[in-house]
């Protein structure tokens, strides 16, 4: 997905675009890439939440896994992170997800994230 070079409705230069809040529902990903990393982007219960794209476990890109409520499952093999905070709710995996901040404003969704 690529992000807008608009200029930020938010205050910090650090958030990025990622898509307008219509086009994400409820048990949906989406993925944002930086330069560097590789973001998944997911709503459940109603709000936005980002998390690393790639699990802690083994190379697999979540994207191609699946959010029901708040449970991410990897594809491969099927470790599950809580995506409001990153940590798993069942193994394989052991090490929990990097977390990036999110706001949902004027029907657009921002990820805060610092380069480098």
């Amino acid at each position: 997905m690529q992000h807008s070079k608009g200029e930020s409705p938010v205050l910090d230069s650090s958030y990025i675009y990622v898509c307008s809040g219509a086009e994400i529902e409820d048990d949906e990903l989406m993925e944002c890439e930086t330069e560097e990393d590789t973001i998944v982007v997911g709503r459940a219960e109603g709000k936005v939440y980002a998390v690393d794209g790639i699990c802690s476990h083994a190379y697999a890109e979540l994207i191609d896994g699946e959010l029901e409520g708040t449970c991410l499952t990897c594809p491969l093999h099927f470790a599950c992170f809580d995506i409001r905070d990153g940590s798993v709710m069942e193994g394989p995996a052991e090490k929990p997800l990097r977390v990036y901040e999110t706001i949902e404003r004027d029907g657009s969704v921002w990820v805060r994230y610092k380069r480098g």
